[in-house]
């Protein structure tokens, strides 16, 4: 028995051996083109050249030792009136905020009547005007100026809903002469009111043209104290925001009325806080961009691809280092973009807004200065 199972195996075993199975049917296989890369490859090399380019362009370490040192003095000068940062990691530009209670004089657009404020070895009449004396001396003197470009400065009133006193002095003086000197549109612009304004009004449309007038103030005090340097090459803007940054701070607080509690501001009036009183100016220094010497790279000799492929090298090589900050020379790339501050903004200004047309005539970039001013 045990013989015949055998004998049945290898018999099915030698069977299924032999079993035939039909072949695939024939595929046909596209050309295979030339690659574009390679030893004959020509390719874009002065395309890629010019990405190189600006993958070493930069800020020398010169203009950014400046740019910190700026920061430092003003933060030190004025440490009880403003406060300033950095944005966005750019060393050319500038968060600048100070109260409106400490640098006006309360419901006006006018500083408080003093001696001024100490600045720079000497006094300035306010703390913007100092600001200004301090960036220009730093990042506008002999030493930098000729790497400077120009300047950019957009400022931004902001006001919380207490309303204006019916004698306010702003409603008999609405600040006629900043509204032509910063070339703000006829059709928006406004006189003292023949007849007393409404308590919305002093709250809401009169409310809005203070913040537009300390704005204004401030951007042209600024502008005063960088005056000797600056010259004519210099952009201004201001901005009017009304409560545009108190109803942002509601909406993502919910349950608060203001940063600060009243108890601790001392304010438990109708729609008064103090925090939402502000002035925010943002200044960016236009500077020339230094250039890495082009021996910073040097390929190997077998690099595939000719003057291509020595090109790619180059520029990968450029990218590789420039992501972990050791580009030659200490060169640093600004962050920001250009229209950062003025630019067309495809949104237009924000509802309630009031926003000059820029004494330089180039369009504020609204959308991207109200990110600012919100983040």
């Amino acid at each position: 028995m045990r013989a015949l199972t055998i004998v049945v195996l290898a018999l099915t075993s030698a069977v299924g051996c032999r079993a035939t199975y039909p072949a695939p049917p024939p595929r046909t296989l596209d050309a295979v083109s030339s690659s574009r890369w390679g030893r004959t490859d020509s390719g874009d090399v002065p395309a890629i050249r010019r990405a190189e380019q600006a993958c070493m362009a930069g800020l020398s370490p010169r203009a950014v030792s400046a740019a910190f040192q700026a920061v430092d003095e003003v933060a030190e000068a004025l440490v009880d009136l403003c406060s300033i940062q950095i944005v966005n990691d750019d060393p050319l530009v500038w968060h600048v905020w100070c109260g409106s209670d400490a640098t006006f004089q309360s419901g006006h657009f006018l500083p408080p009547a003093g001696d001024g404020v100490a600045c720079d070895g000497g006094t300035a009449p306010t703390a913007f005007e100092c600001i200004g004396r301090i960036l220009a001396r730093h990042l506008l003197g002999s030493g930098m100026g000729q790497h400077v470009e120009g300047v950019e400065i957009v400022s931004i009133g902001s006001v919380d809903r207490q309303r204006l006193a019916p004698e306010s002095q702003f409603l008999a003086e609405p600040c006629p002469d900043l509204q032509n000197e910063l070339a703000l549109d006829q059709g928006v612009q406004w006189t003292a009111p023949e007849t007393p304004p409404s308590d919305d009004e002093r709250s809401g449309l009169w409310n809005t043209r203070l913040s537009w007038c300390r704005a204004a103030s401030s951007a042209r005090e600024m502008r005063r104290g960088m005056a000797r340097q600056i010259g004519g090459s210099y952009e201004l803007a201001a901005i009017g925001a009304g409560t545009d940054w108190l109803d942002d701070w509601r909406r993502t607080h919910r349950g608060s009325l203001c940063p600060t509690p009243s108890g601790a501001s001392g304010e438990r009036g109708r729609g008064q806080c103090r925090d939402a009183r502000r002035v925010d100016l943002f200044v960016r220094v236009r500077a020339h961009q230094g250039q890495q010497a082009a021996a910073a790279c040097t390929p190997p000799s077998d690099v595939a691809g000719g003057e291509s492929g020595q090109a790619l090298y180059c520029y990968a090589d450029c990218q590789a280092r420039a992501a972990i900050g050791r580009n030659p020379q200490g060169f640093q790339a600004p962050s920001s973009a250009s229209n950062l501050l003025f630019g067309t903004s495809a949104s237009g200004a924000p509802a309630g807004w009031i926003v000059d047309g820029s004494v330089s005539g180039g369009p504020v970039n609204t959308a991207s200065v109200r990110q600012l001013l919100l983040r």
